[in-house]
């Protein structure tokens, strides 16, 4: 989601960030689709989300657009890996004082820093002691052996940090075997339509049933998309989804309760 200042300096720019990106974009799309709630995730770039481009700024951005939309969206914390850990920790204890933010994004890919390095070392350590969700950001393509975000480097660390809550993001992308022994939620934002692509609707189930209901999350990353245009997102994701074999009982856990539970806004033993 893209703040207004941001929308507002950049509109002569016809990104899918900006022309499909704002607030008011969102919450239409929540209403036809019956989204409850949503998550806004970061960067870790915070020339994306800010005008002034530092973090604090990101984080009072969001929190301005989660304010004016009560109860409607909640917001993962961002991260400037330019600066000291000790400024990024402190950082975190200014945003979570607010109970709209319950998370903080991590994204390898963009930092450049392997997720099991010692900055990213220092960031687990916090969340961990704090129970703070993580959402990592895991999306190598299939001949991608050593990406900073490979699910071998995530399983690294949750082995290191086992009480931490974590969601990986994309599913790990095409190295999705190494994550089913793990105990993290998994979210199908941008994968599924991918997925289909490369497997077809049949193996891609398959895959996301070994996976888990219980720990798959309904996301869909709009309004990015590595094969799809904005508006072409939601209906491909609940075409794909209203083919696959889940109950009633799974579907409420992957579309709702799960993403819920994740968050800390469901208790562990309620649906």
């Amino acid at each position: 989601m893209t703040p207004d200042c941001v929308i507002e300096a950049n509109k002569g720019y016809e990104g899918k960030f900006i022309t499909h990106g704002s607030a008011r974009d969102y919450v239409q799309r929540m209403a036809d689709y019956g989204i409850e709630k949503a998550f806004i995730m970061p960067f870790n770039d915070p020339r994306m989300l800010s005008m002034e481009f530092t973090v604090e700024a990101v984080h009072d951005n969001l929190l301005e657009i989660a304010e004016a939309y009560p109860g409607k969206f909640y917001c993962f914390a961002d991260i400037d890996v330019r600066k000291p850990l000790s400024d990024t920790l402190e950082e975190f204890d200014r945003v979570f004082q607010n109970d709209y933010f319950i998370g903080i994004k991590l994204h390898p890919e963009n930092t450049g820093l392997p997720i099991d390095g010692p900055y990213y070392e220092g960031v687990f350590r916090y969340a961990e002691q704090r129970d703070i969700l993580l959402e990592i950001h895991s999306y190598p393509a299939a001949d991608e052996e050593d990406d900073p975000a490979a699910p071998f480097r995530i399983c690294k660390m949750l082995k290191k940090y086992p009480k931490l809550r974590v969601s990986i993001a994309h599913l790990g992308g095409f190295h999705y075997q190494e994550l089913p022994d793990t105990v993290a939620y998994l979210n199908i934002a941008a994968v599924l339509p991918d997925f289909v692509k490369h497997y077809g609707t049949e193996k891609t189930n398959q895959i996301l049933r070994a996976l888990g209901p219980e720990r798959l999350v309904f996301a869909s990353d709009y309004p990015d998309s590595k094969i799809l245009k904005p508006d072409a997102i939601y209906p491909r994701y609940f075409e794909i989804l209203g083919k696959m074999d889940f109950t009633p009982e799974e579907e409420e856990k992957i579309l709702r309760s799960n993403a819920m539970r994740m968050a800390g806004l469901l208790p562990e033993s309620s649906d």
